[in-house]
C-alpha cells in the first residue's frame, strides 16, 4: 500500500510545524499546517480565535481543514496539537495515512516554544502564561490516550530537526513496505473499521491492536479446528509481543459451527474467563469463524473489541468487511445476527498458501460477484475488476502481490458501499447479487460452500434477468465463462421443494416479497421485486434442482 499522505500530530513544542516542510522535502510531498490554513481563513491568530469566538468555533473550522487535507494525496500535514480530541478528524485521517507522534519531554517542549516566540515576536503563546509545564503536564494526561493511536512515536528529545524529520520518514517508508497503511476504513455512524491487506501482515497485528486499544491487556481468539493449529500461535506471538495476555478457543469447522449452540459455548468461555469491556476478540478463520466471533464479540458485555483476521479468500473479500455478524437458524442462513463493525481488518494473503483449492475457488466467487456489480457499486464507468480477472487464464496461478491487490480491489469497493449504507436500506443490497438463490441453496443441506452456491445464484440472476429482458445472451455467457474458468459449480444438485421453502423465508424479503438483484450489464445490476416465482422454479430446475 503506497502512503498518500504523513500526519504529525503532538503537543505544542513538539515541532511539527518545523519538522512538516522536512518530511516533505524527503518524501517529495506538499506541507499543510493546519493552523496556520486555519489562521488564513478566519484572518486571526489561533489565539485570537479563541478569545473572539471560543475553542468551538476553532474546533469547528479545524475539522473542515483536516478533512479537506486528508482528501488530498502526496502531502505531510502538520496538525495542532488538540485536533486528536475529535474522532470527526481521526475518521479523516485514515486511507493511505501514516499518523506519527512526536514526542519529546516537558522541559524540552517549553524550552522550544519560548524559543519560538523569541523568533516569531508576533505570535503569542497563551501556554507559555504562569506555569507552562504544568499546563503541558496537564494537556499531556488529558491526550496521551489519542496520541497512542499514532502508527509511528518518535521522540524528538536530544535530535536536530534534520534527525527528526529522517526517523518520520524511516517510519513511515517501514510501514508502507510492511502493508501497516489501511487500504481503506469504513467509516459509519457505529464506528470506524480499518482495513489492512498485505503478505506477513499476521504479525503485526499485536501492534495495531495496541494503536487501536492502549488499554487492552487481554485478547481472546475465536477460530476452529482447522486454522488455530496452522496459524494460532503466529497470531498468539504478535499479541504476546506487546504484551497482551491471550486465550484461544477452536470450534468445529464448517457451517454447523454458525449456531446459537456455539455461541453459547463461546459466551461461556469468555465469560467464565471473566472478559471486561477493554478486551478484545480476535476471528482467525474463514467466514463461519468471522460471522460466529462478531456475533459474540457484538452481545457480550454489550460489545467489545473485535479484530477480524480472515485467512479464507471468501473472508477476506467479503464477510469480514462490513459488520455483518451472525449465525443461522434451522429455518435458514443468517437469520440471527446484529451488525456490528470490527475496529480492524487484517487479511494476511500469504495464509492463502494454506487454503485448500475448492475454497480457495469458492472466494473467487465473491470476487466476481463484485466484477458483475463494479460500476453500480461505485456510481462509476469502471469495469477494472472484471477486466483484471478475466485477463488471468487461471486465477489460482495469481502472484502473492497480484492476489494481494485483487484483495486490496474489492475490500475498497465493498468498504465504499458499506460507509453510505451501513444498514442494507438502499446501495448495500447490490452486494446481494446471487445471494437470494444462492442462500436457498447453500442452506437446502449446506452441502455446497457459501462460495459455490453463490455461483450457482450468479448464474441463477442472469438467466432471470436474460427472460425478463434485462440483459441479453451475451452478458450470460459472459458471466458463465468466467464461473467456468473459476472452477464454480453449474449444476446444483439438490430437492426443488427445499430450496423453495428456503427461499420464502429469505430476511430480505419485504411484505414478504423477495429482493432480486439483476444484471443488466457487465458491471451493471439493479434491484427488482416484481419476479414472478414460477420463473423462478423454472430457472432452478434448469440448473438441475429436482
Amino acid at each position: 500500500m503506497l502512503v498518500e499522505r504523513v500526519i504529525l500530530v503532538g503537543l505544542s513544542g513538539s515541532g511539527k510545524s518545523a519538522i512538516a516542510p522536512l518530511v516533505a522535502e524527503r518524501l517529495g510531498f506538499a506541507v499543510i499546517d493546519t493552523d496556520a490554513e486555519i489562521e488564513r481563513r478566519l484572518g486571526l491568530t489561533v489565539p485570537e480565535i479563541f478569545s473572539r469566538f471560543g475553542e468551538a468555533v476553532f474546533r469547528a473550522v479545524e475539522r473542515e481543514v483536516v478533512e479537506e487535507s486528508c482528501s488530498r494525496a502526496r502531502v505531510v500535514i502538520a496538525t495542532g496539537g488538540g485536533s486528536v480530541l475529535d474522532e470527526a478528524n481521526w475518521a479523516a485521517m485514515r486511507p493511505g495515512s501514516v499518523i506519527v507522534h512526536l514526542l519529546g519531554s516537558t522541559d524540552v517542549l517549553v524550552r522550544r516554544l519560548h524559543q519560538a516566540v523569541d523568533g516569531e515576536p508576533s505570535r503569542t503563546r497563551p501556554l507559555l502564561a504562569g506555569d507552562a509545564a504544568g499546563r503541558l503536564a496537564r494537556l499531556w494526561e488529558e491526550r496521551r490516550e489519542y496520541y497512542a493511536r499514532a502508527d509511528a512515536m518518535v521522540h524528538t528529545d536530544g535530535m536536530s530537526p534534520a534527525e527528526v524529520a529522517a526517523a518520520v520518514v524511516s517510519a513511515t517508508r517501514t510501514r508502507g513496505s510492511a502493508g501497516l497503511v489501511p487500504v481503506t476504513s469504513v467509516a459509519v455512524p457505529t464506528g470506524r473499521s480499518d482495513v489492512y491487506v498485505a503478505p506477513g501482515s499476521m504479525v503485526h497485528v499485536g501492534e495495531l491492536a495496541t494503536h487501536r486499544w492502549p488499554e487492552a491487556r487481554r485478547a481472546w481468539i475465536v477460530s476452529d479446528d482447522r486454522v488455530l493449529p496452522l496459524w494460532g500461535e503466529s497470531l498468539a506471538a504478535s499479541l504476546a509481543r506487546v504484551g497482551l495476555a491471550t486465550s484461544a478457543l477452536a470450534v468445529p469447522a464448517g457451517e454447523s459451527s454458525k449456531s446459537m449452540n456455539q455461541v453459547q459455548l463461546v459466551l461461556d468461555w469468555l465469560l467464565s474467563g471473566r472478559i471486561e469491556r477493554r478486551d478484545l476478540v480476535l476471528a482467525l478463520g474463514g467466514g463461519v469463524v468471522g460471522d460466529l466471533a462478531g456475533f459474540v464479540a457484538a452481545i457480550a458485555l454489550r460489545g467489545v473489541g473485535l479484530i477480524q483476521v480472515p485467512t479464507s479468500l471468501l473472508a477476506m473479500v467479503d464477510s469480514s468487511v462490513g459488520g455483518k455478524t451472525g449465525v443461522n437458524h434451522e429455518l435458514g442462513k443468517n437469520l440471527i445476527g446484529a451488525f456490528y463493525q470490527p475496529q480492524l481488518v487484517v487479511a494476511d494473503t500469504a495464509v492463502l498458501e494454506t487454503l485448500p483449492e475448492r475454497e480457495r475457488r469458492a472466494g473467487w466467487a465473491e470476487i466476481a460477484k463484485h466484477a458483475m456489480i463494479e460500476r453500480s457499486a461505485t456510481d462509476s464507468d469502471s469495469t477494472a475488476l472484471l477486466q483484471l480477472i478475466e485477463r488471468e487464464p487461471d486465477p489460482l496461478a495469481f502472484s502473492e502481490e497480484a492476489l494481494a491487490e485483487v484483495v486490496r480491489r474489492n475490500v475498497v469497493l465493498k468498504a465504499r458501499v458499506v460507509a453510505l449504507d451501513e444498514r442494507e436500506t438502499g446501495l448495500r443490497r447490490l452486494l446481494n447479487y446471487g445471494h437470494t438463490l444462492g442462500h436457498a441453496m447453500e442452506a437446502a443441506g449446506y452441502r455446497y460452500l457459501h462460495g459455490e452456491a453463490v455461483a450457482l445464484g450468479m448464474r441463477a440472476a442472469a438467466m432471470l434477468a436474460l427472460r425478463l429482458g434485462l440483459c441479453d445472451e451475451s452478458l450470460v455467457e459472459r458471466q458463465a465463462l468466467l464461473l467456468d474458468r473459476l472452477g464454480l459449480p453449474a449444476r446444483f444438485d439438490g430437492r426443488l421443494e427445499t430450496v423453495i421453502d428456503r427461499l420464502a423465508r429469505d430476511k430480505k424479503a419485504v411484505h414478504g416479497q423477495l429482493t432480486w438483484i439483476l444484471p443488466t450489464g457487465p458491471g451493471s445490476v439493479e434491484v427488482r421485486g416484481d419476479v414472478p416465482l414460477e420463473l423462478v422454479v423454472g430457472v432452478a430446475r434448469e440448473l438441475g434442482a429436482s
